[in-house]
């Protein structure tokens, strides 16, 4: 054969399978199966037919990243192929909705006579499918040790019968345009549901704080705290990272963030005032680009003044991730930053530097206080000389810069041990203390 065509017929069945199969969770596309399923309705079979999706799947994606949410769209259909043959159904399509993983689709039918596909066959394996698959994904969260909510599956189901009248390729079409709006549906009310629940919560400034301590490990002494905002109890959002991601996705973020940066004031230095345990101990507060502006509000400063906080101990916080925005409106956030915060005299630190968002060009621009240095890079560098380079590159930058370093994520002594010899002063971790609920 000659050879150019040989590659060229590679490179067309690439991609036809590239068209055709799912390449998040390696099943082929429900489009493949039309003809088949047209022959079982012709034959006057009923088929079952389940939609299957993480309805909070779009919320999971902005706190894991991609890949996580691809790895959990691959458990569940490995989970379904094992889960079939245990409860004994031998003839069935598992196919994917659409490229990305969106959703699945399994049709369960019986040329055999074996089983009996009716509304109770139907509800009774709907719910098998939806336990079954709860349990295999939220026990991949627990074994990566993720912090983000557990998945939400959604199962909807219904018969799809043969209709004379209709084209058996047109009905399925139908049937499954019918689920995906059904399921759309669903997801305007869950969102309207936790919007709801997060505007009251915003109204009510129902947002507690934990605080996490920084240590100077040469002086031996806490230096700082990190506040750790928790949303109002039974609210489901009591680790930071799922809140956020729940008010960015509904648009909320800056609203919450202003309640975070008044509570954590409150909290903190009422605490500090009352017990005089916290004196001259900084407080690291997250905000992104947006919410900059809550700095200068009077309500904010009405604050410092009110409990005599000299700015520098209030530590503006921002992930490196907004760094690599670079469009007019973030500009503008940056030249707040940049120019009145710094004259109001608070502080700036650039949270998770190293994960690659950005330059160490757009940091060194920022000229922060602080550089905190990503927990998931630091976990486990005493064994790891890739990760050990990557940080005593930053290391050096920060005092290029003329910014303290410190680590994030230090949780056993091996790491601490490494860090310490390397002479890094600050550090935060469980290792030296869980995050902490003043009174």
């Amino acid at each position: 054969m000659n050879p150019k065509l040989n590659v060229d017929l590679n490179v067309e069945y690439l991609k036809l399978k590239s068209a055709l199969y799912d390449h998040v969770n390696g099943l082929p596309l429900i489009d493949l199966f039309y003809k088949d399923i047209s022959k079982i309705l012709d034959r006057r079979l009923p088929v079952a037919f389940y939609y299957i999706t993480i309805l909070n799947g779009e919320e999971l994606e902005k706190i894991l990243t991609f890949q996580h949410l691809d790895q959990l769209l691959y458990e569940a259909a490995s989970k379904l192929r094992l889960l079939l043959s245990k409860i004994g159904i031998e003839e069935y399509i598992l196919a994917s909705l659409s490229p990305g993983g969106e959703a699945l689709a399994l049709l369960v039918y019986d040329t055999k006579g074996q089983i009996r596909i009716d509304k109770e066959f139907l509800e009774r394996n709907r719910e098998i499918i939806r336990e079954e698959l709860q349990q295999r994904l939220n026990n991949y969260i627990r074994r990566e040790k993720l912090n983000a909510p557990n998945p939400s599956v959604l199962v909807i189901e219904r018969i799809i019968e043969s209709a004379p009248t209709i084209r058996s390729e047109r009905q399925i079409a139908r049937e499954i345009d019918k689920l995906k709006y059904e399921a759309k549906k669903i997801l305007e009310r869950e969102d309207y549901d936790k919007r709801s629940a997060l505007v009251r919560m915003i109204e009510q400034r129902d947002i507690s704080f934990v605080f996490q301590p920084i240590v100077n490990v040469k002086e031996k002494l806490i230096f700082g705290f990190e506040a750790l905002a928790r949303g109002s109890l039974g609210s489901g959002y009591n680790e930071p990272e799922a809140l956020f991601a729940l008010a960015e996705s509904l648009n909320l973020l800056k609203d919450l963030e202003k309640v975070c940066a008044l509570n954590a004031i409150d909290m903190f230095f009422n605490f500090a005032q009352k017990s005089k345990k916290l004196d001259n101990k900084k407080l690291f507060i997250n905000l992104s680009p947006p919410s900059f502006t809550v700095l200068l509000s009077d309500e904010f400063l009405d604050k410092i003044n009110r409990y005599k906080i000299s700015p520098n101990f209030v530590v503006i916080e921002l992930t490196e991730k907004f760094l690599s925005y670079s469009s007019e409106e973030n500009e503008a956030y940056f030249d707040i930053l940049k120019r009145v915060v710094r004259q109001l005299g608070f502080e700036i630190a650039v949270d998770d530097v190293g994960t690659g968002y950005s330059t160490l060009e757009r940091v060194a621009s920022l000229n922060p206080h602080y550089i905190k240095y990503d927990r998931v890079l630091f976990k486990n560098i005493h064994k790891d000389p890739v990760k050990q380079e990557l940080l005593k590159t930053i290391f050096d930058f920060s005092k290029k810069i003329n910014s303290k370093l410190i680590v994030e994520g230090v949780e056993n002594n091996e790491d601490y041990e490494f860090a310490l010899k390397l002479g890094i002063e600050f550090m935060q971790g469980f290792l030296f203390g869980r995050p902490l609920k003043f009174g």
